[in-house]
Parts: structure tokens; C-alpha cells; sequence
């Protein structure tokens, strides 16, 4: 028996007003003439904002960033979306679950891609296992492990892909088969890693799929354009996606402004419709009432690597305890966000929800490192770490912080470096590269310490947790530790909510306890947007900002 789940279509039912006069200028929400229409207007539907990096990528597969995750939700989609944190159907018009929660059988409903041609349940199969392909070298590559035989076929284990548990029983019917039940798969699927994937386009162009507009073909509620590198990219409103009728946006254009106070301008201009305050003037905008404030659901961090060249002290647990210790969270980010970030120090995200109907922070309490810090307690652990490596002077340990050269994050690098500095004594120099070379570097392991942080891809302490086993395809901290991989692989197969929820805080104990990485804070956002844009929508699961469904009054 199984149970069936019938698409509901989540159409926006907003009128567009034909009479209404809007302020502001550029091209983006503002009125124009109709024709015949006499004096009557109307509105642009056109969205432009800004990302502050470079878009790192826009192959399916190898998308690893939240710049690229909003790009992506745009112009491809899944079997499922997204939206406002609930699943709807997407290229999977219905959907059968077997009575054991391990097999989904997926209907697809008749879609085509931006060439014309539709799109197949072999779409989809070539794109998971091209996910899961060791030759792809997808950092996302763990999220398909939950696929049956998905981590044996990206390790190397097997090397026949047709033994991963996806399959196209036809052209319009998908088979997963996950090794688990998992309460949140459904959702899992909207991610960017499992989108479809045509073979015979990433066959032409070979290692340029992707790399242009013109090198890939969309499904989504948007066609990428133009793609002009370091600069902007240009969407547009795909006439061919199954429900059009429920996306108002003609235009959508994203800008690349790495100064957050060039884009604050430019949003007082007219020029961008929305915007955020730079955390360097949240002190001045805090009590504008036209501010909106929210937790994006991501948590930063440092993330250590413990096999760094000639650094044996990153190896060292006291070494990286005084650095926890010797961190005064609580000053750090009024220093570096005028108290716009909250200070942080364990790794799930407080909104993430627990077993018991409360929020699994709460459900399962961690005394960690002090927010204010405890210098004694880092200078304990800097002589004994000192001591057992045979250094007497603590400036002849190093370290080097990674982190993007994007202006926002100047601020963030030059407070951590002032005070492990001041606490500690040791030499910490700042190395700025750009965010596409950050994200490389961290995969890679070429890094002492990187700024890093992590959005949740479901509602669940697994979507953190998981980021620290052995085998993950995120940790390249070189931190391994068979306790801490029993404990999320128990969680991973346990049925009863609140065992599995111990197994989870055990883990988060261990992993605080050991530290390869220092938490700093969770990232809370400021922004402004203009009074007649209507449907953005966001939320601390999936897609920073969602504007699928977004339109003008």
C-alpha cells in the first residue's frame, strides 16, 4: 500500500492595479504608459537587486553557494520546490511513498526545458549520479548519500552507477530509493545538487557546461539570459513553464556589488528594490521603521584544519580550545556588526526545531564556550598546548584567517584578528581572496583557518550535524572521530524522535568538545525594500530570498 500525495498548485492570486502612480526611479517597479490606455498605468514587472560576490557557479551539480542557490531556484527546478519552508510539487506532479518510507516514486507532469525538448525522468537520473559521480567532484556529493549505494558509488566502493537506487521506469516515472526513512527528503529534493540535468548538453560543451547562458538549458520559472561575469546576470520570465500563470516578474536582474554601501546608495537611488543594511551602519538604521530584520538561518564559523603544513598546533585540542576560549563573541560582534549578528558558540541553529514541540536548542541545552570568553581558561590551554609542542613564545605560532575580499566581510576578519592577537599573543594575519577562490580553497583543504558558515537545507539538526562525519564531502578539517560518525549514523536510521534527538545532542557535545572549528555567531540580516514589492519570500530553509513569486503593485 502507499500513500499518494496529490499536487497543489500555490498560485499567487494578486492583482496587478492598473491606476496606481509609484515612486522611485530606474527600471525596476516603476509606472509606465499603456497603450490606448489613455493616462492609466501600469507596472513594471521587473526585479533588480544585488549579490555581493560573483556567482560561483551555475552547473547543477557543483552549485555550493548561496549566490548560485538563488540564481538556481530561479531557472531550474526539481521534483519538488520549495516555498516558505513547505514542499510543492515541481516537475513531480504527484508522488508515491512505499508504506516503509524507503521508495518514492515520482509522476512527472508535462514540462518542457528552454530548448523545446521535454523533460524526462532520465533527466533526473543522470543528473543524481552525476551528483554522486567521484568524477564530478561535487562538493554536495553527501546529500545523495542517503541514496541507496549513493556514498559506496562517490568513495570508489562500486563503480557501477546502475546499482544506485535511481532509476527512470519510464519517461515520466522517477524511482529513488533511500537506504533510510527520512522524514525530510521530500524537502532534500528541492535542492539545487538533484536538479535535472540533460546529458547531450553537458556532452557538448564538455568542461564549458555551464559557464554561459547559452551553455545549459533551464526548466524553472526563469531563463538566464545573459550572464556577464563579475558584473550582473539577466533572467527572464520562461513562457513555457507549467505554471506561468502564477509568475508576475517579466525581468529579473541581479547586479554584483561588493561594497554593501555602494548597494545601500543605489537602493536610495531607485536603482536596486531592495537591499541590506551593511552591519557597519546598523547602529544608524536600527530604529528606521521601515527596516525588516530576520535570522537567515546561517551559522558562522572558523573552520580549522587540523592537517595544515608546517601548523602542527591546529592539530593541537588545546591549542584550538584557547582559541574558543580567548574570544569574546559578545564584543566581536557589536565591534564587527554594531550587534546585528548574535553571538554564537555550538553549531545547530537555535530556530531549528526539536522532538519534544520546542526548538532542539532548547530541548537539549550545551554549556559551551563563554560568549564573553574566559582568558584564563585560554591562556591554560595555550601553555599546555605551547608546552607539548615544545614553543616558547606564543608569536611564533601563526595563523592565517581566510576570507572573502567582499567589503562586509573586512570588519568580521580585522576584529577576530585583533583579539586573538591581544588575548593570546600569537601572530594571526588576514589573507582576503574572492568568494569563488574562498569555496574552492575550503573544499580543497588549502586553508589554516577559513570563514565559513552553513544555511540548513531542511529543518532538522542533521542538516549541521552531518557537516562534521569523516566521509562528508564538507569536512576538510581533517577531524575525524569514530564516536562522533556512530552517533550521526544512529540518528540517521532511528525511527523514535526523541532517541534520535539524543543521539544528536550527544554528537553536538563531542564536536564542541573537540572543536575543529570556532563558532561565532548566527547571521542576522537587515533589509529595506520598496513598499509595492510585493512576494519575496524569505526563510531560514532553502533560498536566502525566494522571489518566484514576487511582483509589483
Amino acid at each position: 500500500m502507499s500513500k499518494k500525495f496529490k499536487s497543489i498548485l500555490a498560485l499567487l492570486t494578486a492583482c496587478i492595479l492598473a491606476c496606481t502612480v509609484l515612486a522611485g526611479c530606474g527600471g525596476s517597479g516603476t509606472t509606465e504608459k499603456t497603450e490606448n490606455a489613455g493616462d492609466a498605468t501600469t507596472v513594471k514587472q521587473e526585479l533588480t537587486f544585488s549579490q555581493s560576490s560573483e556567482i560561483p557557479s551555475l552547473d547543477q551539480q557543483l552549485i555550493n553557494s548561496m549566490p548560485s542557490t538563488e540564481v538556481s531556484n530561479a531557472i531550474f527546478e526539481g521534483l519538488v520546490r520549495l516555498h516558505d519552508g513547505k514542499v510543492q510539487p515541481g516537475m513531480a506532479e504527484t508522488w508515491d511513498i512505499s508504506e516503509d518510507g524507503k521508495t518514492y516514486t515520482f509522476h512527472l507532469r508535462d514540462a518542457k526545458w528552454s530548448d523545446g525538448k521535454p523533460v524526462t525522468a532520465n533527466d533526473f537520473e543522470y543528473g543524481i549520479k552525476r551528483l554522486l559521480d567521484p568524477k564530478t567532484g561535487a562538493a554536495y556529493a553527501f546529500a545523495g548519500y542517503m541514496i541507496v549505494n549513493g556514498e559506496a558509488y562517490n568513495t570508489g566502493k562500486i563503480t557501477d552507477a546502475s546499482q544506485v537506487g535511481v532509476k527512470a521506469i519510464d519517461e515520466k516515472t522517477l524511482e529513488i530509493k533511500i537506504a533510510n526513512p527520512a522524514p525530510y527528503f521530500l524537502g532534500y529534493l528541492s535542492l539545487a545538487c538533484f536538479m535535472p540535468t540533460r546529458q547531450d548538453i553537458v556532452e557538448k560543451y564538455g568542461k564549458d557546461f555551464a559557464l554561459e547562458a547559452a551553455n545549459n538549458v533551464y526548466n524553472g520559472p526563469f531563463i538566464l539570459e545573459e550572464w556577464k561575469h563579475e558584473s550582473n546576470v539577466t533572467l527572464k520570465k520562461n513562457p513555457d513553464y507549467w505554471n506561468k500563470d502564477a509568475v508576475k516578474l517579466e525581468k529579473v536582474t541581479i547586479l554584483q556589488i561588493t561594497d554593501p554601501n555602494t548597494a545601500l546608495s543605489m537602493y536610495e537611488n531607485g536603482e536596486l528594490d531592495w537591499v541590506y543594511v551593511p552591519n557597519t551602519l546598523w547602529d544608524k538604521y536600527k530604529d528606521n521603521p521601515s527596516v525588516k530584520l530576520m535570522m537567515n538561518g546561517a551559522v558562522d564559523w572558523l573552520r580549522l584544519n587540523l592537517n595544515a603544513e608546517d601548523r602542527p598546533w591546529l592539530a593541537n585540542l588545546d591549542f584550538r580550545k584557547a582559541l574558543n576560549y580567548a574570544l569574546n563573541r559578545e564584543e566581536y560582534v557589536n565591534a564587527a556588526t554594531k550587534g546585528l549578528y548574535l553571538p554564537y558558540s555550538r553549531l545547530v541553529l537555535p530556530l531549528v526545531a526539536g522532538a519534544k514541540g520546542g526548538k532542539y536548542t532548547e530541548e537539549c541545552p550545551i554549556d559551551g564556550y563563554p560568549l564573553s570568553g574566559d582568558m584564563e581558561k585560554a591562556k591554560e590551554h595555550l601553555d599546555k598546548a605551547m608546552a607539548a609542542l615544545n614553543i616558547k613564545d606564543p608569536k611564533d605560532i601563526s595563523l592565517e584567517l581566510k576570507f572573502s575580499d567582499a567589503a562586509g566581510d573586512k570588519p568580521l576578519a580585522e576584529v577576530l584578528q585583533d583579539q586573538l592577537t591581544r588575548n593570546l599573543g600569537i601572530t594571526v594575519t588576514v589573507n582576503p581572496v574572492t568568494y569563488k577562490q574562498k569555496l574552492a580553497d575550503d573544499v580543497a583543504g588549502q586553508y589554516e583557518a577559513v570563514y565559513n558558515g552553513w544555511m540548513p537545507d531542511y529543518d532538522d539538526p542533521m542538516t549541521y550535524l552531518e557537516l562534521f562525519e569523516s566521509n562528508n564531502t564538507q569536512n576538510s578539517t581533517g577531524w575525524k572521530n569514530p564516536e562522533y560518525d556512530r552517533l550521526i549514523e544512529a540518528a540517521r536510521v532511528e525511527t523514535d524522535p526523541v532517541k534520535r534527538q539524543q543521539y544528536f545532542w550527544d554528537a553536538e557535545k563531542l564536536l564542541i568538545e573537540e572543536c575543529p572549528f570556532v563558532p561565532l555567531q548566527c547571521r542576522q540580516v537587515a533589509y529595506l525594500e520598496k513598499e509595492n514589492l510585493k512576494g519575496i519570500s524569505r526563510y531560514f530553509v532553502g533560498s536566502d530570498v525566494d522571489f518566484i513569486y514576487a511582483y509589483f503593485e
